[in-house]
């Protein structure tokens, strides 16, 4: 089993775990942003799923029919994460007012600082993981957790304001606040993943200068070549390489063939570029 699909089945169980720990503290205790912030984590254990058969079926060979293979499946199984964590959001929201409002035990607190933890921990190691092989799941992973993370600490604010809203009236709608603020949370990262992945999926080109020059000066150990373009095009955890080369115009077409295998061959190799798929175009100019 590849790493990614390690790391996703283990944030699977860890949010599946936190999410019975949530909703169940929720109900003990009638706390409502507990509840919701419970159904958020569950949300995060769905879309594992979704992202670990989306991962799988990205990592299929190219076909016929799909000469550049399926890495944009990424970006499709990332948009419904998005869309599922919109519905939940508005969810959230409507589902705030009406509730009977109670004071918490504190011992509320040992459960949330638990599932901080855990997440803590389930967020470090997605991070690492997903910058090490550049898998988009795993990135996407991170930010939804991060929203989860958050809420998990306004779940912590609200305890603890509770326990003065005898003292402090206004202080008793704080679950409300913040079961609402948690609904807000969701459905702003909802809005980021499906816009990010919107754009990617209709094409998006990289704009990190360091991987681009990488490319250029590995290419131009080639002597024969005078000048350059490149273009990266994201495909989920790899790319696409479009290639615009000038060549000395002296050289054979034998030798300019030659060229250019070796450059595809040299780059396609180059495991840190994470290029699969290489075109080369030759022009008089650029």
């Amino acid at each position: 089993m590849k790493l990614e699909s390690k790391i996703l089945i283990y944030s699977m169980i860890n949010n599946l775990v936190i999410s019975i720990m949530k909703v169940v503290g929720g109900v003990i205790f009638n706390l409502g942003s507990l509840f919701a912030d419970g159904m958020h984590t569950f949300s995060d254990f769905i879309t594992d799923i979704v992202c670990l058969i989306g991962s799988k079926i990205s990592k299929k060979r190219p076909t016929k029919v799909h000469p550049f293979g399926f890495g944009k499946v990424e970006y499709l199984t990332n948009l419904f994460v998005g869309i599922v964590l919109l519905l939940l959001g508005i969810f959230i929201i409507f589902n705030s007012f009406g509730k009977e409002q109670t004071i918490p035990q504190l011992s509320v607190l040992i459960l949330l600082i638990a599932v901080f933890i855990l997440k803590l921990l389930a967020i470090f190691i997605m991070h690492k993981t997903g910058e090490k092989i550049n898998s988009q799941v795993l990135i996407t992973s991170v930010k939804e957790s991060k929203a989860d993370l958050y809420s998990t600490i306004g779940v912590i604010i609200i305890t603890i304001l509770l326990q003065f809203s005898d003292k402090v009236s206004i202080l008793k709608y704080s679950d409300v606040v913040g079961s609402i603020l948690i609904g807000v949370i969701v459905l702003k990262t909802s809005y980021q993943i499906i816009r990010d992945n919107s754009l990617a999926l209709i094409g998006e080109v990289e704009e990190d200068k360091e991987q681009i020059d990488k490319v250029k000066e590995l290419v131009l150990k080639e002597e024969a070549i005078k000048d350059l373009k490149v273009c990266l095009i994201k495909y989920g955890a790899y790319y696409q390489l479009q290639l615009t080369i000038v060549m000395d115009p002296k050289i054979s077409l034998i030798d300019a063939t030659r060229i250019e295998n070796n450059i595809k061959k040299n780059i396609v190799r180059h495991r840190k570029l994470k290029i699969k798929y290489v075109t080369i175009f030759i022009k008089d100019k650029i």
